[in-house]
Formats: structure tokens, sequence, C-alpha cells
């Protein structure tokens, strides 16, 4: 059996190899962003080491890109392209294009500038073609690259099969699927309740707009657990829809009003060809 001493010595031999190698193979080459994020801090890897006083060395995630990209594996599996997601920023946000985007784009804004962890959400709701997507992702990106704070994109669309399969077939992996988006900080839900229920044309001041009337069950279970964990954990939590809070109130009141909740005073309604936009 080896004794202490020896298995030490062994040790600092290794150790000693490992330096000398390291000091023979010349300086590191950065590895290729696979996922177009270049960072020099971390040579693209995503960790840097951090060496305590007393010599003890650990890998922690780098502060300059590591959340960055993990919302590009997200986008990957969303197929969502990380480059166009990059793109979208308050600065490529154009607030000229009418008075509805110069109000969007204020408010965006006011958002960041008030914004504290943990503090409300943000919401817009209204027709295509209003910049829904592109403001909550600029916001979000602020709130990583200004902020420091994680982001998780929740593409509804391509997120939402997967965990009702795993609700319908009654396994304990259900909470484990939905565990993340329970507890993750600044979640971003984007299209929220596309193509989960019924819709009727409803025609409102002249404006026709497709109108909300039921949402399927598996979904409104669904969105009912994960936002009322976030609700009561006071995470902040942000939305686009193409439909109105209003009609997801009248579907169901418990969800509306904890929607309202969390993103007030921060709710944006936009319908109509016009654009026509008002604060609720």
């Amino acid at each position: 059996m080896e004794t202490a001493k020896e298995w030490k010595d062994y040790l600092d031999r290794v150790v000693q190899k490992t330096k000398e190698k390291a000091k023979n193979a010349g300086p590191i080459k950065p590895v290729a962003p696979e996922d177009g994020i270049d960072c020099a801090t971390c040579s693209n890897t995503g960790m840097i080491c951090i060496t305590e006083p007393d010599g003890h060395s650990y890998m922690e995630p780098c502060p300059d890109c590591y959340e960055r990209r993990q919302v590009v594996r997200r986008l990957k599996a969303s197929g969502v392209s990380a480059l166009d997601y990059e793109k979208f920023t308050i600065k490529s946000f154009d607030g000229n294009r009418s008075e509805e985007s110069r109000v969007i784009k204020r408010i965006a804004q006011n958002y960041l500038r008030n914004h504290i962890q943990g503090g409300p959400g943000f919401g817009i709701f209204g027709s295509s073609g209003v910049g829904k997507t592109h403001i909550c992702i600029a916001i979000c990106q602020v709130l990583t690259r200004t902020y420091k704070e994680p982001h998780y994109y929740f593409s509804y669309r391509s997120e939402m099969p997967g965990l009702i399969k795993t609700l319908r077939s009654f396994s304990e992996n259900y909470e484990d699927a939905l565990y993340r988006w329970k507890t993750c900080p600044n979640m971003y839900i984007d299209d929220l309740f596309k193509c989960a229920g019924r819709i009727e044309h409803a025609i409102e001041s002249s404006q026709k707009r497709d109108r909300l009337v039921s949402i399927d069950s598996d979904d409104l279970r669904i969105m009912y657990d994960i936002l009322n964990a976030r609700y009561l954990n006071h995470l902040t939590t942000l939305f686009s829809s193409e439909y109105s809070l209003s009609d997801i109130s009248m579907i169901d009141g418990a969800l509306g009003s904890r929607i309202y909740e969390m993103i007030s005073p921060y709710r944006i309604a936009v319908f109509g060809k016009n654009q026509r936009q008002r604060k609720k």
C-alpha cells in the first residue's frame, strides 16, 4: 500500500510534467467561436480559471460571454438564428417608422433605466410586424450585457410541444421539465399562446384583428404552473403575444391578472393596420 508521502510525490511529479508540457506548448490558441461569440477573456471557451491567494484554482463561467453562449444554445434548439438574435438591439429598433414605434422604444428605454434585479417585467401585445420580438430581445440583451444578469428565451411554439408531451405522459419528469422555467431569472416568453387555442376575427374601432376565444387545457395548465411560480417568487418575466391581455384574462382571469401584475407598469398594446397603440 502506498504511503501518504509516496502518493504526494507521485502527484508532484504529475504536476511538474504538466507544467513542463504547458511551457513547451507555446501560447494558447483561441478556440474558434462556433456560436459566433468571440471573447478574448476566456479564449472562446466560456470558462475562466480563478486562483485563490492560497494557490487553490477552480473554473467558473466567463463573466463576459457565458450567459450569451447559453442563450445561443437555447436559440439553436428553437430554430432561431443566433446572428439575427444578436442584431435585435435597442439601437437597431427603428423608432421613427411610426408614432407607435417611438412609444415602444421610449417605454423600453425607460424600463431599462429603471431596471432592478427581480423587478417588474415587460409585455407587448398586438399585431405582427410592430417589433414585439425585436424590442423584447433587445431588452434581454441589455440585461445580460450591461447588468450581467442571465436571460432565458422561451419560444412558445418550439418549447410547448415537448412540455405537453411530458405532461400527458404522467411522468415525474414533468416537474423537472418545468423547474428551469419556474426558477430562472429574466425569462422571455415569445409568442405567448401562439397556435394554442381557437381564435375568431373581431372588429374593434374599425380595425380587424384576431381575438383569442379559447386556450387548450394543456397549454393553459403548463403556463399557469410556470407563471404562478414566477409570480409568487417575484421573478422578472417578459412577454410578447399577438393576443391582447384582455382576451387572455377573459379566458382565465387568474392567469391574466398575474401577467398584468408581473409586467405593471410596462404594458403595451398595439393592434390594427394603422398600428394604433394604447398603453393600458
